[in-house]
């Protein structure tokens, strides 16, 4: 029923009664049933406390599957709490780890002082750390001994003051450090406020500024700033004090504002603030004290402007007068137009300026209209005349003629009214002008006005009524007009009228009209009858008309014009025939003017041949010789071209001197001589000489002239001195002619002929003569022709001649040498490396004194330490190697042979093109189907390419490829100037090369094979092994290392070989490469 305890404990339950179901059931002695009704509702902790209340046997078995329970569901932190209530206090700390609540962990170890171990709390430690609980890891840090991660942990974690404890105790010094993170860290919280006092414990004196400015603590900041080291001449305070300074500045504390100015050395801050302010008396005072004049002069006047734009135009004039800037506020008070006090200034400041600013105001009144003023102005500038042109202008005359009246009097008042009159002539006629000047008593002026305007006929009036004195100078005026007209005969009236015939007389001659003249002249003027005749004669000489010219001068009694005009046509008989009739005593100066016109270094000097000796002749009929002999002698080579006719002229100049002025013959002969000689007249010029015993002067033009047989006479019988000379300077001119055969034959010198082959250029002789007769001298000549045929491009003529005589070892001789070198190595002509080769191969053999005899083999040659050797032996290897490639490319036979060759050649580019090296390499590998080498000379051949582009990126090729062979590194090779192969063809080698980058076929790795004394992989074609660095001799065919098994050796010049390599080529030239002996296969 109802009343049973069973129902009535689960009714309880029911109502969640779970205490008073727990009390029935207890009564009862159910104590199982009530803890399975706590188990069952999974309130295990109640069960637990039931089960330990009534000591139940199971109590230790309820707690295990309760905390099992609480682990298999992952309820850690209840198990911990469980495990911490029974004392097992690290299963706790384990399970709250499990549960990652590292801080209850913690707890158990603060609660519970126990011996934990050191991993348990390391693993702690590491769950706070990852929970960013770093400020209780420090505190188990510390409870475990280990100061360092203790202070870390505190500073990643904030937790400064327990830091600071800490550093107290173990690390002081890191006190101050501490204190300026802990500051950093509130700064970055934005509590500023607390951050300042951290800052100022460690000494961060500019932190604890900035904290206290951004938390608006001024007065503090400001504290700080005094106090602090920095002080006031720091640079760093200076930030600071601006700061202070614009905030004190915008708080009007104007006071504290100027301090913090003046501290951080801007007082032109503070100046400005005052100014701002209208402070000017302090802003004065700061600048006085603080600023340089200059600084205070630029403040100012910058602060003026800004003035001046707000509208305070008086306070800007005082900050500029303070400053002495009176041209800056003049200038303001022009800019904005109050003249008056623009004045005011000027009248105050710049007294000599005054002038000039009235003038500027005035025009400044006169361009807006208000004369008045303008007029005021301009009388106060003294410039009344501008005012008077002012009113001109503007047609206001009696304004201009009041002006004119009162301050320049009656000149200037009739310059009005004659400029009035002007004005009123353009609108209303020349009448009306002229009634406003007799209006004002202006008579003469009228006049003048008239006949300005042409108005003769008014003129007359007014001369007839008021003014008769002036009626010629009408009559002369108007004839003037008339004669502009070329109204002649009005005007020669009016000139009559006027009392000057002499200008109607000057009329007609200047219009050539020669009667009317002479009339005039007869009629009214007898005195310029002859003046009439003298111009008309002037007039017929520019007609030519000499005659008729010389009849007027005559008759107008001026004999001497015609003379002059015959002596100026250079007629000298017509007018010494003039001077005779009419006026004798002009003789003496018509010959004398002829003479000088002869001079041919005076003034007429560019007198034909005739003429001067027409002038001669005269001077010699009229007995003037001395003239006459000067006349000849003026006659110089530049008057004719015909020797003979010079040589008579001159003769002429000796006869007379021989027959009239003997004391002057020898001078006059020397004179002539040297013409002659001048001329080419040698034997003339000689037998002068000898006519006046000058016989040293006579052998040299005999000389000169080639004629040796009566030099060496003249020498024997009158200067022997001479007659060595006579014989050396023949020898010279057989050699210059080039008769080295005559030479040798007459005199035996060698030497001389030898030099004369040289000079002429004629080489082949002169190696000749010096091969058979001077044997020491033939290497002089060898290279003067080698250098000859080298600077006239003819590089393999040089390699032959040198080749054929031997080129001399000396080492003076190298340059030539290397400059015939670099031409045929860089050059295309396929003959060019074999004569190189032999070319070299002749100066080794010579220097190693081999030339009996074969060759000496290329090993002999590279390890020869003579200087010829080491200069020449490479250049004689890359010209044999690329003769051999060359030769087999020829008849296109043994295609791996000339890859080879090219490979080996690579190792010598720094003698040739290096693109040309690396390409031909390619190429060759390519025809021979040695794609892998191909490959790798091309890719190298694209790096040059792109160098020669951009040289700079030389450094950029990567030469690991290379690194373990005997091929030079390219950094320092010199690129060429022009490169061996078109663009187009270097990109189909990029598009072959790319190709061949993505055939799995192709093996990007060079070919090699094993050295012959340490077995080890080795670079394919190099000479020596970089792991043992044995060498090797080079095949004389290809260049290749020559292989021990597959040795032979030329049987003449025991030249080594690599086997197959020296069969195909004798196969196919039955010769040694080397030395060119005949030469079999060998098996």
């Amino acid at each position: 029923g109802a009343h049973y305890y069973l129902a009535q404990a689960k009714m309880a339950m029911l109502a969640k009664q779970f205490q008073r179901a727990e009390a029935i059931l207890v009564e009862h002695n159910e104590l199982d049933l009530a803890i399975s009704m706590y188990q069952e509702l999974l309130k295990y902790d109640e069960s637990i406390r039931l089960a330990e209340k009534k000591n139940h046997p199971k109590v230790l078995q309820f707690k295990n599957n309760y905390l099992q329970m609480l682990l298999t569901t992952q309820q850690e932190e209840t198990a911990g709490e469980l495990q911490e209530q029974e004392g097992e206090y690290q299963q706790a700390i384990m399970s709250y780890l499990r549960g990652g609540m590292a801080a209850k962990a913690a707890s158990v170890v603060s609660r519970h002082n126990s011996n934990y171990s050191p991993e348990l709390l390391q693993k702690i430690i590491g769950g706070l750390q990852a929970s960013s609980m770093f400020e209780r890891a420090g505190d188990l840090y510390v409870r475990m001994g280990q100061v360092a991660p203790a202070m870390d942990a505190y500073r990643r974690g904030h937790a400064y003051r327990q830091a600071i404890e800490l550093a107290k105790k173990v690390q002081p010094a890191l006190i101050v450090n501490l204190e300026e993170e802990w500051g950093d860290w509130l700064v970055s919280q934005r509590q500023m406020d607390a951050a300042i006092n951290h800052f100022i414990e460690a000494g961060a004196s500019q932190k604890a500024i900035e904290s206290a400015m951004i938390a608006r603590q001024w007065h503090k900041a400001e504290q700080l700033l005094d106090q602090s080291t920095m002080g006031a001449d720091n640079a760093a305070a200076m930030p600071f004090y601006e700061r202070l300074a614009e905030h004190y500045s915008a708080s009007r504390h104007f006071d504290q504002a100027e301090r913090a100015f003046i501290k951080c050395h801007r007082p032109a801050g503070a100046v400005q603030m005052y100014v701002n302010a209208g402070q000017y008396e302090k802003a004065h005072r700061v600048a006085k004290a603080h600023m340089s004049v200059h600084e205070k002069s630029e403040l100012y006047v910058a602060l003026a402007a800004e003035l001046e734009n707000a509208g305070k135009v008086g306070d800007a004039e005082q900050l500029l007068l303070m400053v002495q800037d009176y041209d800056q506020a003049i200038n303001m008070y022009k800019k904005r137009e109050e003249y008056e006090q623009m004045v005011r200034l000027v009248s105050k400041y710049r007294k000599e300026l005054i002038n000039e600013t009235y003038k500027f105001i005035a025009e400044q009144f006169e361009m807006k209209g208000n004369l008045s003023k303008a007029e005021h102005y301009y009388v106060e500038a003294q410039m009344w005349t501008s005012a008077m042109s002012m009113y001109r202008q503007m047609e206001k005359w009696e304004d201009a003629m009041r002006v004119a009246k009162l301050h320049g009097g009656k000149q200037a008042f009739d310059k009005i009214v004659l400029a009035q009159a002007q004005t009123i002539f353009k609108e209303h006629g020349a009448e009306a002008g002229a009634m406003l000047l007799v209006k004002h008593g202006l008579i003469e002026s009228a006049i003048n006005y008239a006949l300005d305007h042409s108005n003769f006929a008014h003129a007359f009036e007014l001369a007839t009524h008021s003014a008769p004195h002036k009626l010629p100078d009408i009559h002369l005026k108007k004839a003037m007009a008339l004669e502009d007209q070329e109204q002649f005969k009005l005007a020669e009236d009016e000139f009559i009228q006027a009392n000057k015939p002499k200008e109607a007389i000057d009329m007609y001659i200047h219009q050539r009209d020669w009667v009317s003249a002479m009339r005039v002249a007869e009629n009214h003027d007898r005195n310029s009858v002859n003046e009439v005749m003298v111009q008309q004669g002037k007039d017929l000489l520019t007609q030519n008309n000499l005659q008729g010219a010389e009849n007027l001068f005559i008759q107008a009694g001026k004999p001497e014009l015609a003379v002059q005009a015959y002596s100026s046509k250079r007629m000298v008989n017509e007018a010494i025939r003039v001077c005779k009739k009419h006026c004798p005593h002009m003789l003496g100066d018509v010959m004398e003017s002829n003479s000088s016109s002869n001079d041919p270094n005076g003034p007429s000097g560019a007198q034909s041949l005739d003429e001067v000796l027409d002038a001669a002749k005269i001077y010699e009929d009229t007995g003037n010789y001395s003239k006459a002999i000067v006349s000849y002698l003026s006659v110089t080579e530049t008057f004719s071209v015909d020797p003979d006719r010079l040589e008579e002229v001159w003769e002429n100049a000796v006869r007379l001197a021989m027959k009239y002025q003997p004391e002057k013959y020898n001078e006059i002969v020397a004179v002539v001589a040297q013409r002659l000689k001048v001329i080419g007249r040698f034997e003339a010029a000689a037998e002068l000489f000898e006519s006046i015993e000058q016989a040293k002067e006579a052998i040299d033009c005999y000389m000169e002239g080639k004629i040796w047989e009566k030099a060496k006479l003249l020498a024997q019988q009158q200067y022997p001195a001479m007659v060595r000379i006579v014989e050396e300077q023949y020898k010279s001119d057989l050699v210059k002619k080039g008769d080295g055969d005559e030479v040798i034959r007459l005199t035996g010198d060698v030497d001389r002929a030898l030099d004369m082959y040289a000079r002429q250029g004629d080489f082949t002789k002169c190696l000749a003569l010096a091969e058979k007769h001077s044997p020491k001298m033939l290497p002089h000549y060898l290279i003067q022709y080698g250098k000859d045929l080298k600077s006239k491009g003819d590089v393999l003529g040089a390699c032959q001649v040198l080749t054929r005589y031997g080129p001399p070892t000396e080492q003076s001789n190298f340059p030539l040498y290397k400059d015939i070198m670099a031409d045929v190595l860089n050059g295309s002509e396929p003959h060019g490396p074999q004569l190189l080769r032999d070319m070299l191969m002749s100066l080794l053999r010579t220097a190693t004194a081999t030339l009996i005899g074969p060759p000496p083999p290329p090993r002999a040659l590279m390890e020869d330490r003579s200087l010829q050797s080491a200069e020449f032996h490479k250049p004689l290897l890359t010209a044999h190697y690329q003769a051999v490639r060359l030769r087999l490319l020829g008849i296109q036979k043994c295609p791996e042979v000339v890859a080879k060759s090219s490979i080996s050649l690579c190792r010598w580019y720094t003698e040739f093109p290096i693109d040309q090296a690396f390409y031909n390499a390619g190429m060759d590998c390519k025809n021979a189907k040695m794609v892998n080498m191909a490959f790798f000379f091309w890719n190298r051949f694209l790096d040059i390419s792109d160098c020669m582009e951009d040289p700079d990126n030389a450094a950029a090729i990567d030469n690991a490829d290379f690194i373990n062979t005997d091929i030079p590194p390219p950094y320092n090779a010199e690129l060429p100037d022009e490169p061996f192969v078109s663009s187009d063809q270097v990109e189909e080698i990029r598009d072959c090369v790319l190709g061949w980058s993505m055939d799995p076929n192709v093996q990007q790795k060079m070919d090699s094979r094993q050295c012959d004394k340490c077995q080890a992989e080795v670079y394919i074609a190099n000479l020596s092994c970089p792991q043992c660095n044995s060498k090797f001799e080079p095949c004389v065919v290809t260049g290749f290392p020559v292989a021990k098994r597959t040795r032979v050796e030329c049987t003449a010049c025991r030249a080594p070989a690599n086997r197959n390599d020296w069969n195909s080529w004798v196969q196919e030239f039955k010769a040694c490469p080397w030395c060119n002996e005949p030469q079999n296969a060998q098996y």
